[in-house]
């Protein structure tokens, strides 16, 4: 071990600084600062009700002031509580809307964080959706022509907002998160899922049903169109979440009547996977196979259509030639 000693005179200061150097035999017995370095880490970010979100840290935080901030603009204040941070939002969050929150907390000993989050308006009021019709490919006929859709209907009155909508083959999966619109019991949403990309093809938010145009466009039922990704044509699984994340609250997988066996590995057996954790849709073993499908023979002329309330293929029929009847109650 080694000692040096420096000592610096000016005038009439005085400054003595001692510079220690040691070389441990052991590494593992070195000394190491026991001060706080380490800012506080964010755990997770979730709304709590349609007027408050909660941020949870790993360890006791403090609010930095005048750091918060939200988009869209938001009256909102907030409050910690050892490890949370509780932002109300005074006015109540827009269903569905996206929002990210901005802001800065420090630990007991300074240390400081700053966070971004993004989330989906809480929404208290999401009325539970039932698919009930489903055209999953584009029909050419030259007087009725038919696009990729999906029909819902409204089982209870409510605001759509934050509803999201999933739906995959083996290879491929998407989802759409419904704008906030008002909707009555009963009530049926259309979602387009093949728009050519008219100026017509409107999302109807309002009271006005007869807003939209285009292929399939309803003026009694209320249309959405989303140009994500096609439905499968064949084979694929819909399901219908009452909010960004959770599990279905309905559910439909439809085979080709040819397929057979165990479906492998992939975002078609996952969304499978969530369909029957929550119920809407069973599966016959372990894993789901072709076979727990609503069996069909593959028509671009023909939808598949809901026959009864129950859940899996049972419920489900192929309707006439021709009689697709997207935002009315099927034949």
């Amino acid at each position: 071990m080694t000692h040096a000693i420096a000592v610096l005179r000016g005038g009439a200061s005085f400054l003595a600084c001692a510079l220690i150097v040691a070389c441990a035999q052991n590494p593992e017995a070195a000394i190491y600062p026991t001060a706080d370095f380490r800012p506080p880490g964010l755990v997770e970010a979730l709304p709590a009700s349609s007027k408050s979100v909660v941020l949870v840290f790993d360890e006791p935080v403090a609010s930095v002031s005048g750091s918060l901030a939200v988009e869209p603009s938001a009256g909102v204040s907030c409050r910690a509580e050892d490890k949370r941070l509780l932002v109300d939002f005074g006015s109540g969050m827009s269903p569905g809307a996206d929002y990210a929150l901005a802001g800065e907390v420090e630990d007991g000993s300074g240390n400081r964080t700053r966070f971004l989050v993004r989330f989906s308006g809480w929404n208290d009021r999401a009325p539970r959706l039932r698919i009930s019709e489903v055209q999953t490919g584009k029909n050419s006929s030259k007087t009725k022509p038919h696009r990729d859709f999906v029909e819902l209907e409204a089982l209870a009155d409510g605001n759509l907002g934050g509803e999201e909508l999933s739906w995959s083959s083996s290879v491929k999966s998407a989802s759409y998160r419904f704008p906030g619109a008002e909707v009555k019991k009963g009530d049926f949403i259309v979602l387009h899922l093949a728009p050519e990309g008219l100026d017509e093809e409107r999302d109807e938010i309002g009271s006005d049903l007869v807003a939209s145009g285009g292929i399939d466009a309803s003026g009694s039922g209320r249309d959405f169109w989303c140009k994500t990704m096609p439905l499968p044509d064949e084979s694929g699984a819909v399901a219908i979440s009452l909010r960004p994340g959770e599990t279905p609250c309905d559910g439909l997988f439809y085979a080709d009547e040819g397929k057979s066996g165990a479906i492998a590995d992939g975002k078609l057996a996952d969304l499978i996977g969530l369909m029957a954790k929550s119920r809407v849709w069973s599966v016959s073993g372990e894993s789901a196979s072709w076979e727990d499908g609503f069996s069909w023979k593959v028509s671009t002329s023909k939808s598949i259509c809901r026959s009864s309330s129950a859940n899996g293929p049972s419920a489900w029929s192929v309707g006439a030639s021709g009689t697709q009847s997207p935002g009315r109650a099927n034949p």
